[in-house]
């Protein structure tokens, strides 16, 4: 008679001591395995950001050369979940993968620059952020046509403002709750970002706090959003970006002082 052998799981809080005791490598596999579910979750996400660019298989491979780098650079005695520390990493790094695909039409690129050198212009012109009208007046096109151009920009403008808080070692701001990972100067520093972001993210327009909100905090897509508020997903889109140009703004200026 066969008998069925049932294979024992090991508990990850037992392959963490093994791996801080030995760094063996197959020990190591083990925790990318049962870690691995994190990566597919975040890539999953992520695409469905952005319009242009769809390759799942591509940013998982990114995502699990991250997990494992974040596995060897992780400090158990840290108080900080993995979970939490390698999402970071992962995230940071997907991210950037698809900033070096280059994958936006070079009409959107060219469309994305103009709306922020008027906006640029504007701001400094006027000492305050500029309407939508205001923009689409010294651009010299209707408001509808501004608009659109908005909608068509939202994934650019994403992948714009999450670049530079990756970038700037800024990811656990308010948008994504993270906890601090880094030295008591670190720490200082994020919350005092964290403090200005959410002051800007109070001083948006009601719709745009709204989207924002939904879209980070609570991790609904664009068409969600658009059924949750009950408008379209082109003009959420428009509401997302006109967000998202403000707080990049705010944030870029913060960096420079």
């Amino acid at each position: 008679m066969t008998k069925n052998y049932e294979v024992r799981e090991i508990p990850v809080q037992e392959l963490w001591t093994r791996y801080s005791k030995t760094g063996d490598i197959e020990t190591r596999n083990e925790l990318i395995r049962q870690y691995s579910y994190l990566v597919r979750c975040i890539a999953i996400k992520i695409v469905g950001r952005y319009q242009y660019f769809n390759y799942l298989d591509d940013i998982i491979n990114e995502g699990l050369i991250a997990l494992m780098d974040a596995i060897a650079k992780f400090d158990m005695m840290k108080n900080v979940k993995f979970e939490t520390f390698a999402s970071i990493k992962v995230r940071g790094a997907m991210i950037d993968y698809i900033r070096r695909q280059d994958c936006f039409p070079r009409r959107l690129k060219k469309m994305a620059r103009a709306i922020n050198e008027a906006d640029e212009t504007l701001n400094q012109r006027l000492g305050r952020s500029p309407t939508e009208q205001e923009i689409a007046d010294y651009m010299k096109i209707s408001l509808p046509e501004y608009e659109k151009m908005l909608a068509e920009t939202s994934s650019m403008n994403i992948l714009s403002f999450e670049e530079l808080v990756y970038e700037k070692g800024v990811e656990s701001i308010a948008l994504h709750s993270a906890s601090s990972t880094g030295g008591p100067e670190q720490v200082m520093a994020e919350k005092e970002l964290s403090s200005m972001l959410q002051l800007d993210i109070e001083n948006l327009e009601e719709k745009e706090k709204i989207v924002i909100s939904l879209y980070y905090k609570e991790q609904l897509k664009i068409k969600e959003i658009s059924g949750v508020m009950g408008i379209s997903e082109s003009r959420v889109s428009q509401i997302h970006s006109s967000a998202l140009r403000k707080l990049r703004r705010s944030l870029e200026n913060y960096l420079k002082q």
